[in-house]
């Protein structure tokens, strides 16, 4: 008790010198920022049914400064329907209720041109993803550790064994990512040495298959192509090929995807090059897809783009995207998906970052 009173006594005689610790001087740096995001989604299933949903969400980070290269992040997400209860997925939990959760909560590391995060992360990869289509990204938990000592050269080396976000099978709690429990462990490699240039190379390892995943990619102010290969066991593969170019304000692409077997599209999004808003060759035995893409930039502002997908097996699609930067804060996205007989979505976004 006497300790106690002693410590108490001396924070009240020399606050000065708590307020000048690197604790609190940690404590007191913290820095934040985060989006505001009202978003309203229109399905129409293939019977002709409608659904609605208006939703109020976003995301709050925060990020204690750095003592000796070690900081604390976190970020809050949530989804909020204002009117509505689609069953669409894309904007509300499994029971089509809103929701909120800790998304992010790691500690950062970061020595020279090594960066360590332990706990849970919103991350990036071919097939772990935060897919940012809807209101919640997804997010994963685990370890991830990024190093740059190489010249030209990331290594990244991960291990993930929960997620959350809008792919998740419960997305407003984080989950196992496969049925036994045991964690994805992944390695990439990304090499940016040759001009215009990118390579990698990225393997998974799973519990029923191990994942690999190569991409070449070539990008100059004119003309871009990119190559991609993947197999997920030993008769599950697929690769991939894409072009376009710049014309003034408009640019132009076309991509080609052949799988053979079935592929997945991992845990977010999935990395093929005919990936549209809604469908993938995923899922579907042999299937092969042409993406046609056209982007058309009125001004420093307003985007136009339209793509449309042809799918050997299944429906097509096709999709109109309008994007508006009505100022560096301030987004405005119409996204408006033809699925044909499969039906279609109409998404609307207004973010605000702050």
């Amino acid at each position: 008790m006497k300790t106690n009173l002693s410590i108490i006594t001396l924070m009240m005689l020399s606050p000065s010198l708590f307020a000048q610790s690197p604790l609190a001087e940690a404590i007191e740096g913290i820095s934040h920022e985060g989006e505001l995001r009202l978003g309203a989604i229109r399905t129409k299933n293939t019977q002709g049914e409608k659904a609605t949903t208006l939703s109020l969400g976003g995301r709050v980070s925060l990020e204690t400064k750095p003592l000796n290269g070690l900081s604390l992040v976190g970020t809050f997400l949530t989804t909020n329907p204002l009117f509505g209860n689609n069953e669409e997925g894309m904007f509300l939990g499994s029971d089509h209720h809103g929701y909120a959760l800790v998304g992010e909560s790691y500690l950062k590391a970061s020595f020279g041109k090594t960066l360590f995060k332990a706990g849970r992360q919103i991350l990036d990869t071919p097939y772990a993803d935060s897919d940012d289509i809807g209101m919640v990204p997804n997010s994963f938990e685990g370890y991830s550790l990024i190093n740059q000592d190489l010249s030209d050269t990331t290594l990244i080396l991960a291990w993930l064994d929960k997620w959350s976000g809008v792919d998740a099978p419960v997305p407003e709690q984080f989950n196992a990512m496969q049925a036994s429990g045991d964690a994805v462990i992944t390695g990439g490699l990304i090499y940016e040495g040759v001009e215009n240039t990118t390579l990698q190379a990225w393997h998974y390892q799973l519990d029923d298959a191990n994942y690999n995943y190569a991409e070449l990619g070539y990008e100059a102010d004119t003309f871009r192509m990119g190559l991609q290969y993947t197999d997920q066991d030993n008769s599950n593969r697929a690769y991939g090929v894409h072009m376009g170019g710049n014309v003034d304000k408009l640019s132009l692409d076309i991509a080609y995807n052949k799988a053979k077997g079935t592929v997945s599209n991992g845990f977010g999004g999935g990395p093929f090059f005919t990936s549209c808003e809604d469908h993938t060759i995923a899922k579907v035995k042999n299937q092969k897809a042409m993406r046609y893409r056209a982007e058309y930039a009125l001004d420093d502002h307003l985007i136009l783009e339209v793509s449309h997908l042809n799918l050997n097996i299944g429906e097509n699609e096709t999709d109109y995207l309008a994007s508006f930067e009505v100022n560096d804060h301030h987004t405005l996205d119409l996204i408006y998906t033809d699925m044909y007989d499969d039906g279609s979505v109409v998404r609307f976004f207004a973010n605000y970052k702050f």
